[in-house]
């Protein structure tokens, strides 16, 4: 039976956006792996687009000729950051939906998504940069900061662009098997499957330094992690009060001061890792574990994999120690 497939593009949206649900659905990627799936680009409106970088884009068909009988709608993006989610997009995403279409909000496409109603009471993810948002949006759907996409059944969910690609692939391997998104993913030269449950590896929004002295003093932080120990290290390098460094963690990166403190002995493992042969217990000892089975646990939590497979995922080829 074929799979229709609706892609559904606000104005404003980029060819990488369309590109990415297009690169897995489309019939040029399609076609290697033999399945039946109708690729339909859509709009909520009559009208053609003006996408990223003032190009027209025609021909692409209504959402609502397609909302009866679509079997998946997927939403790439939606520009949260200059206007609210379309009621009319909304309306149609829930008509899809009661007809049995899955919804998927990729990046910040999950906005849209959220927008239903659907995800109250759930879990979701999207770009990492826009968490607090969403949760203030939002508050009855359940944030997943350490994930690259959450899959709820009828509604699915991931963060930024490469996340995106991952869902899609996750998708295909649902509804046509795992042997057609492999060769699917080896076309796009990608991994066919990576974990909806592996951590957003830029998770941590980056240090605004600026002339403010405690940004100043996280970033010498960050720089030396291997010697910080608690909260009352970032007060002794900010020179101000522990409630004063605790407030502005929380105010500007949007998590507490342990939390900030795991995740840059993360970045900073991750970066070793990613550049250096150094052993484990070195990597593990820079970024201010105690040992490498300290940082193996904390790779698991954070991370989803263990330090040799990130290694293995991620490292230059022409590292040195």
């Amino acid at each position: 039976m074929r799979q229709t497939v609706v892609c559904v593009l606000p104005e404003g949206a980029s060819l990488f956006e369309l590109s990415t649900p297009s690169a897995v659905w489309g019939s040029s990627r399609t076609s290697i792996c033999d399945v039946d799936v109708e690729f339909v680009p859509c709009t909520v409106g009559d009208s053609p687009i003006v996408i990223e970088g003032g190009m027209e884009l025609a021909g692409l068909e209504r959402l609502a000729d397609h909302v009866t009988r679509c079997d998946l709608v997927v939403v790439p993006t939606w520009p949260i950051t200059t206007r609210p989610v379309d009621p009319e997009l909304t309306e149609l995403l829930q008509l899809a939906h009661h007809n049995g279409a899955k919804l998927v909000g990729l990046c910040l496409g999950a906005f849209a998504v959220a927008a239903t109603g659907l995800l109250d009471g759930r879990s979701a993810t999207t770009h990492w940069n826009l968490r607090q948002r969403f949760e203030s949006e939002h508050p009855d759907v359940g944030y997943e900061p350490n994930t690259l996409y959450v899959d709820a059944g009828d509604v699915v969910t991931s963060a930024g662009s490469a996340a995106a690609l991952d869902c899609c692939l996750h998708l295909l391997r649902l509804d046509h098997g795992a042997e057609a998104a492999a060769r699917v993913a080896r076309s796009l030269v990608t991994a066919p499957h990576r974990s909806g449950a592996q951590s957003q590896f830029a998770s941590a929004p980056p240090i605004e330094i600026g002339d403010d002295p405690l940004a100043k003093a996280l970033s010498e932080a960050a720089e030396r992690i291997e010697t910080i120990s608690g909260v009352d290290d970032l007060v002794g390098l900010a020179q101000a009060s522990r409630r004063s460094v605790e407030r502005h963690i929380r105010d500007r990166l949007g998590v507490s001061p342990r939390e900030w403190i795991d995740e840059q002995r993360i970045i900073t493992a991750c970066r070793l890792l990613e550049t250096t042969t150094l052993p484990i217990d070195v990597v593990a000892s820079r970024a201010g574990y105690g040992s490498g089975a300290t940082l193996r646990r904390a790779m698991g939590q954070r991370r989803s994999m263990a330090p040799t497979a990130y290694r293995q995922m991620f490292a230059n080829p022409h590292n040195e120690q």
